[in-house]
């Protein structure tokens, strides 16, 4: 297995890292972050009033969460410091905490949405139950989460991964077992949509995208869980 990404240590550049990694979809980050952004405001159909982005890096999904979720109360937390000082002088309205167990507990059914961006491919395989479990108890009985990974049946997917230099240690998830992790860890499963099918020299297909949603072809999919009652 390759050695641990060390995101205090990339935090800084990653921003401006990933936009150049991204060039080959054609698309800035802040597309891909907003993107999402959408799709949940979207799919949820409703304004929450405590969102918590589980691995939210420096903060670039958390700085469109205000502006589709003003009412909403939003908390961004990470295993980076780094990424977490960063994010917090890009959104100064948002709070942050490091995760650790501590604070796991302390917020116990606090959050009627958690959001997970392309984090669970950095986390190492025997630790993702645990990063489940942590999502479970911090979700409120009523909450729901959106959960998106990269695509691994998607060869532009593969190329970007493979040539990003935080992603040496990334192991991405099929959907079965992104599927199996949230099954597992308490969840009834809503959804498993794909996105992200065209890249900007195909803007113009990227309408009928939501009629492509079962086609396992996108470059990245997504997820919604609800917990088991």
């Amino acid at each position: 297995m390759s050695r641990k990404v060390d995101f205090d240590k990339h935090a800084h550049s990653y921003e401006d890292q990933l936009s150049d990694d991204l060039k080959f979809f054609g698309e800035e980050s802040r597309y891909f972050a907003e993107h999402k952004i959408k799709i949940v405001k979207e799919k949820l159909g409703r304004m929450p009033s405590s969102i918590l982005e589980y691995g939210c890096g420096i903060g670039m999904n958390l700085s469109f969460m205000p502006e589709y979720f003003p009412e909403a109360k939003v908390t961004g937390c990470d295993i980076s410091a780094k990424s977490i000082q960063i994010a917090s002088e890009k959104s100064p309205s948002v709070d942050f905490f490091h995760i650790e167990d501590s604070e796991v507990e302390r917020r116990k059914e606090s959050f009627d949405l958690i959001f997970v961006s392309n984090v669970f491919h950095h986390i190492e395989p025997h630790l993702r139950e645990k990063a489940v479990s942590n999502i479970y108890k911090m979700l409120d009985k009523n909450g729901i989460v959106f959960f998106f990974e990269h695509n691994p049946f998607n060869p532009i997917t593969r190329r970007i991964v493979n040539t990003c230099v935080w992603d040496t240690d990334a192991i991405l998830l099929k959907p079965k077992e992104s599927l199996g992790l949230f099954r597992n860890g308490g969840f009834n499963i809503k959804s498993k949509v794909y996105t992200l099918y065209f890249p900007a020299y195909m803007k113009f297909l990227r309408p009928i995208e939501k009629a492509l949603w079962f086609l396992p072809m996108g470059g990245q999919y997504y997820i919604t869980a609800e917990k088991k009652i």
